[in-house]
């Protein structure tokens, strides 16, 4: 590593370095190695496993999977630091860009972004956590940080564990509801936008939302002609 650079080692080599030292068993390679093979020889499902079944494996216990754990949030961390020296929270492009991590997601989450009145941003909080395809998000917990924030905008951003970024009905509604509450409080939404795995869904862009963070009213509308065809 010191010659060649980290960048040369591969994955199961880097995780031998954070793992330090081998078991009974296994030396600290082969033990990085079983590590590696246990989690599809993917960083994203590594990245999604809890603590324990990362110490469930014979030989890695808490203290190394609390090492494993930490080194992959900090990787998290810099990517974020890195693109908020960068972007500029103007376009759906840029909310994408920042919230590239969703996409590695296996449940859905709902970010909230607070922007001060430059839109730059000043908060942001992941608020709740649903299922694999299903995320529960409601007016109150989002204007909650909101407010205490002191913001002047706000951007949603929820992935979509499945890959296809097409917001639902109930997607839809949801934001519906929140931008009617924003209208009220005094507080737009500027977007919602939906991460996929490779590509993404701007409410804003789509025309589900106008210039100003207002409901352009198709949602209700089309709340009222699906209630018309089931009578």
């Amino acid at each position: 590593m010191i010659k060649a650079g980290s960048e040369a080692l591969s994955e199961e080599e880097l995780l031998a370095i954070i793992l330090r030292t081998g078991s009974q068993d296994l030396n600290v390679m082969d033990l990085a190695k079983e590590l590696w093979e246990t989690f599809g020889k993917s960083l994203r499902t590594l990245f999604n496993a809890s603590l324990q079944e990362i110490a469930s494996i014979k030989g890695i216990g808490i203290a190394k999977a609390t090492s494993i754990k930490a080194s992959l949030e900090l990787g998290k961390r810099l990517y974020e630091e890195l693109s908020e020296n960068k972007l500029v929270f103007t376009n759906p492009e840029s909310i994408y860009q920042f919230c590239h991590d969703m996409r590695f997601y296996e449940k859905e989450v709902l970010r909230v972004i607070c922007l001060d009145s430059k839109l730059k941003m000043v908060f942001h909080r992941d608020l709740t956590e649903g299922t694999n395809n299903q995320t529960l998000f409601h007016p109150r917990e989002v204007f909650r940080i909101a407010i205490r924030s002191n913001c002047n905008f706000i951007v949603l951003v929820h992935n979509h564990p499945s890959g296809d970024p097409t917001p639902s009905f109930e997607d839809r509604i949801s934001t519906d509801k929140i931008v009617a509450a924003g209208e009220i409080i005094g507080i737009p939404v500027l977007d919602h936008v939906v991460v996929g795995s490779e590509s993404f869904f701007s409410f804003r862009e789509n025309g589900l939302l106008d210039s100003f963070g207002k409901s352009t009213g198709k949602i209700n509308k089309e709340k009222r002609e699906r209630k018309l065809r089931k009578s």
